[in-house]
């Protein structure tokens, strides 16, 4: 019994011994290759790289992480770039299955699908789906921009050759999703530059890596804007008025009560320039219905206003008004009408929009400053003689210095009203009609009302 103990023992202990020798093989091979390859001793490197996978293939990350740089520099010289790429490839896949947690999997499985893509390795259904298994699983750490856009290119092909069953409404659901992804890498890039230069313009002196940092997002976001409009280039041609209006019909009957997907589409066909249709008037008319808003609501007036129907147009646009809460927002609105109306000579009508708009926003300057302008252009459509005809000139003077009393910082006002009150009668001509100044004169034109007669 004691010499069976003590053979088990000694196997034991040879065992850990080996297994010691070993780990201790691994680390100074380790150590001596990590050397080689800082100092570009590629082809020394590769044998400790070949004896590292086949034997520590899990100890450390830096095998792969330094035997990518090794592989890169054959890819690049081999004669034979297929079989190096594939060598790489499974490079990247031993480190998905040997060093998991330290491996940021969305981005080794887009390095895969990369190399595969630019040496034509698989079809075009196998590349697709190493970018895809990369943006499902992992996509905090798929984010190279380029790599983006080819997974959507891949996509993309695939659609036009008609063998994967990928429909017009996948292929755009898909566009949004990466419009989406491009759009959120921009931010998050935008907000690492602006806030390592905010540091730098509180005078706080950046770092080498922060400076780097700016530039490697200044990079990616100039190659998203890049890649954002490529995409849209594809969209373009596939998606037109002519095959989205057909598909969202088929569908419109199913998802009548979906706000969600009624907005989406209503979205889309917008952006296209399908408002035309009447299946985007039908949309937005079921949107309004389920959940009325400012925003449907002035769509509709839109949509009227366009084809004519003026009833249906004034209506919606008064509804425009009672679910708008913004005051500032309401008046703008009334202000261009107005403006739109004074084009039109309109000019009781853009008044009367005028008002209304000052009624929502009375410190607005401006709206006193086009009712001046509308005033003015009428000098020579009112009164009788030419005395009378000048003095709406004081009326036009007297709305933009309402202007400056709610609106001090109105722009044109001093200039204005000395161009007004020039042309409006002089002291010379006040005298010889026989006025004082302080007289009310009627105004006897569509601006009806009067003006006083200033003390000149």
């Amino acid at each position: 019994m004691k010499t069976i103990t003590k053979v088990f023992i000694a196997t034991f202990m040879g065992a850990v011994t080996l297994a010691t020798n070993a780990q201790n093989k691994c680390n100074e091979t380790l150590s001596l290759f990590a050397g080689n390859v800082t100092s570009k001793s590629f082809t020394k490197a590769k044998s400790q790289l070949t004896y590292l996978r086949k034997n520590c293939a899990t100890i450390n990350s830096a095998i792969y992480a330094h035997g990518e740089k090794v592989l890169q520099y054959e890819l690049k010289n081999a004669g034979n770039k297929q079989e190096s790429a594939l060598e790489l490839i499974q490079l990247y896949k031993d480190r998905i299955v040997n060093v998991p947690a330290k491996t940021k999997k969305g981005l080794i499985l887009s390095k895969i699908g990369a190399v595969m893509l630019k040496h034509k390795i698989g079809t075009v259904k196998e590349q697709y789906d190493v970018f895809n298994e990369a943006f499902m699983t992992d996509p905090e750490n798929f984010k190279n921009p380029k790599y983006l856009y080819k997974y959507f290119e891949l996509y993309y092909k695939m659609y036009t050759a008609n063998e994967y069953a990928i429909t017009l409404e996948n292929f755009i659901e898909k566009y949004e999703e990466m419009n989406g992804k491009f759009e959120y890498e921009k931010q998050r890039l935008s907000k690492i530059k602006s806030d390592l230069l905010t540091k730098k313009e509180n005078n706080q002196t950046l770092t080498s890596k922060e400076q780097r940092k700016i530039d490697f997002a200044i990079k990616n976001i100039t190659a998203i804007d890049l890649f954002v409009k490529n995409i849209s280039v594809l969209l373009e041609k596939e998606a037109t008025c002519k095959t989205l209006v057909p598909l969202y019909k088929k569908k419109l009957e199913v998802n009548k009560d979906d706000i969600e997907w009624l907005r989406k589409v209503a979205g889309r066909l917008d952006a296209k320039k399908c408002s035309e249709s009447p299946l985007f008037l039908k949309l937005v008319v079921t949107i309004d219905s389920l959940e009325p808003t400012a925003n449907s609501k002035f769509y509709l007036y839109t949509i009227y206003k366009r084809k004519g129907d003026e009833e249906k147009a004034s209506m919606y646009f008064e509804q425009y008004l009672v679910y708008e809460t913004d005051v500032s927002k309401k008046a703008k609105m009334l202000n261009m009408f107005g403006s739109k109306a004074a084009k039109l000579g309109q000019k009781t009508k853009a008044r009367a929009f005028y008002l209304r708009a000052l009624k929502f926003d009375p410190s607005n300057g401006s709206i006193y400053i086009n009712m001046a302008r509308l005033y003015a252009s009428s000098a020579n459509q009112c009164g009788t003689d030419e005395f009378t005809k000048r003095a709406v000139y004081w009326k036009a003077a007297e709305m933009v210095k309402k202007a400056t009393q709610v609106d001090p910082s109105v722009k044109e006002a001093t200039e204005l009203i000395n161009f007004y009150m020039q042309s409006a009668p002089s002291k010379t001509d006040v005298f010889k009609e026989g006025y004082k100044g302080g007289e009310k004169l009627s105004i006897k034109c569509w601006i009806g009302g009067s003006v006083v007669v200033p003390k000149l």
